[in-house]
């Protein structure tokens, strides 16, 4: 599935490239083209999505049955060892009162290879039958726990190998839309910072040749004032304004995600947030105009950043690779000013870099920030 995706996003975004790749000029058209192509990237992951994020919550099931496995393996060991201890009692003391002519119960590795001395069973005491029939059964069950624990290990380095594989063709796409984009977007800027600077010297050399006008055609009149041609120049804009309501896209990248909230997480923990996958280092922005309200280093979030907005909200932004320079509790941030940048610190090592992204109306408790995110990014 994972090739046609690759080949859907490829057409998605090589429609961008023939608009400027004979005469080398990009357009606002172009420029549009490519933030949509980008925007596209997280549509046509979707599928692909689910598919890992049901691994994600497999391997993190399969950690908690590791962590009971080896529990219950440590209880087997203790009862074998003390089971043993008590067969060994039962042998030395049959040795003593009965004489078996060999005993090589002691020197045995494993139960297979117990050689009883002849006779030995039909001396036996119902002690010592209940005695070895209770070292056999807890010898088995210690080798089935190791089986089984073996088995999850097995399956738990084959649901990572998965993820790895998953996320690594996720991010492929994401990287290719993230790079036309950019690509894009800078030879839009570079023509915008050319444009510019030629209106610039157009409008100092108008006004060179309307002084030296003035000053042949008038000998009597004293130093006049003129002013520049009306209006200056603007710039345009490579990102988008904030889609509604003064906010923006929290990822300032190709980004894609799903309504993961309520979905299960490490030590039976439920997900209070949106985890939205990136590529390492891609930048991430102010949601909203605000205050940092706190920075932390550490625990489940890693790298993390609260948000407290100006319109009341607070946002949490964690596993962070990194904070933007210089970044403080208190500093003011506009909308889209950066504020670090995306990566897998915390308890999110085992998975693809992403912005895990929590939404707390008026400061409260998180609710579901899906609705709110898909709106501006996608």
């Amino acid at each position: 599935m994972f090739k046609r995706i690759v080949l859907a996003l490829t057409v998605v975004v090589a429609v961008t490239a023939p608009a400027y790749a004979q005469t080398g000029k990009v357009t606002e058209g172009d420029v549009a083209r490519a933030a949509e192509a980008r925007k596209a990237a997280s549509l046509q992951l979707a599928d692909a999505l689910v598919e890992y994020d049901d691994n994600v919550v497999a391997a993190l099931l399969l950690e908690n049955d590791l962590s009971r496995l080896a529990s219950a393996l440590t209880d087997r060991e203790r009862d074998l060892t003390v089971t043993r201890a008590e067969a060994r009692q039962v042998a030395l003391s049959m040795y003593m009162n009965a004489g078996v002519g060999q005993l090589d119960l002691f020197t045995a590795a494993s139960i297979a290879e117990w050689r009883l001395g002849a006779g030995y069973l039909d001396r036996a005491s119902d002690q010592s039958e209940s005695t070895l029939a209770r070292l056999r059964a807890v010898k088995d069950s210690y080798l089935d726990q190791q089986k089984i624990l073996d088995e999850s290990l097995a399956r738990q380095t084959e649901i990572n190998a998965e993820l790895d594989r998953q996320a690594g063709e996720m991010l492929i796409v994401l990287q290719a839309a993230d790079d036309e984009y950019r690509a894009v977007a800078a030879q839009w800027a570079k023509q915008e910072a050319a444009r510019i600077e030629a209106e610039r010297k157009a409008r100092e050399e108008e006004e060179a040749r309307r002084r030296a006008a003035t000053s042949t055609t008038s000998t009597t009149a004293g130093p006049g004032t003129t002013q520049p041609p009306g209006g200056s120049a603007t710039t345009t804009t490579l990102t988008p304004p904030p889609p509604q309501n003064g906010k923006t896209c929290p990822v300032n990248g190709a980004v894609t995600f799903r309504d993961t909230w309520g979905a299960y997480r490490s030590g039976g923990r439920t997900h209070q947030g949106v985890d939205m996958m990136a590529n390492r280092g891609v930048p991430l922005v102010a949601i909203e105009d605000g205050i940092v309200a706190k920075i932390g280093n550490g625990g489940l979030g890693g790298k993390t950043v609260w948000l407290a907005s100006d319109s009341g909200h607070s946002y949490y932004y964690a596993h962070l690779d990194g904070w933007a320079s210089g970044l403080g509790i208190g500093d003011r941030l506009d909308v889209g000013e950066l504020l670090g940048y995306v990566g897998n610190t915390g308890n999110a090592a085992y998975t693809a870099p992403h912005l895990h992204f929590e939404y707390h109306p008026n400061g409260g408790s998180a609710v579901n920030p899906y609705p709110l995110v898909a709106d501006l990014c996608l």
